[in-house]
């Protein structure tokens, strides 16, 4: 899936970018959210930031990488032109102070390599989202955080296998549709 994203033409990944945000601001989980976490697009991603160009009463956040041995990532606000470094994987993240754990946010985005129409995904293989979101796991935790993978229609696969230690998604928005997870799938409705 990597190679096959990865050769993508930059007109096909401009379009798919531009209707996934197209649907993505439309979607009810985006307008009910005012605290949304996105990802900057690294290998060949479907790129979802144009979501946040011109949205008031909105914050949108950008992952950050936690020190070597941790895995929890902290999320510092995120706006169009915002001055970005890179971190050790050569991904962009902001500079800012200021930042907030994933259970703050409303909306969290995920990029994907693959995924099911069961919530299943395969991430880069860091452990990283699933480490952030283990609070959706906790029992009897209420929790309003929603969690969409976000990739071209083409990463759907058939089945993933899926760990105790995976978190599964709430959905997944690509480029041609929204794919609700099943709700016996879902965590913490």
């Amino acid at each position: 899936m990597r190679e096959r994203r990865g050769a993508l033409t930059a007109g096909v990944r401009s379009r798919a970018s531009r209707n996934l945000c197209l649907r993505l601001v439309r979607h009810p989980y985006f307008i009910a959210a005012r605290h949304i976490g996105m990802y900057y697009p690294n290998d060949g991603e479907i790129d979802p930031t144009a979501a946040a160009n011109g949205r008031a009463g909105r914050r949108f956040y950008l992952p950050v990488l936690p020190p070597r041995g941790k895995r929890r990532l902290w999320f510092a606000p995120y706006a169009p032109g915002s001055r970005l470094v890179w971190d050790r994987y050569g991904i962009p993240e902001p500079t800012g102070r200021t930042k907030i754990r994933a259970e703050k946010l409303d909306l969290l985005l995920v990029p994907l390599v693959a995924f099911d129409r069961d919530g299943g995904r395969i991430g880069m293989g860091g452990g990283f989202y699933d480490a952030s979101l283990t609070f959706l796991q906790r029992p009897g935790r209420i929790n309003p955080t929603r969690v969409i993978g976000v990739a071209y229609h083409f990463q759907q696969i058939e089945s993933i296998p899926v760990d105790d230690w995976d978190i599964p998604l709430h959905g997944v928005i690509t480029d041609m549709d929204f794919i609700q997870a099943p709700v016996l799938h879902r965590v913490n409705q």
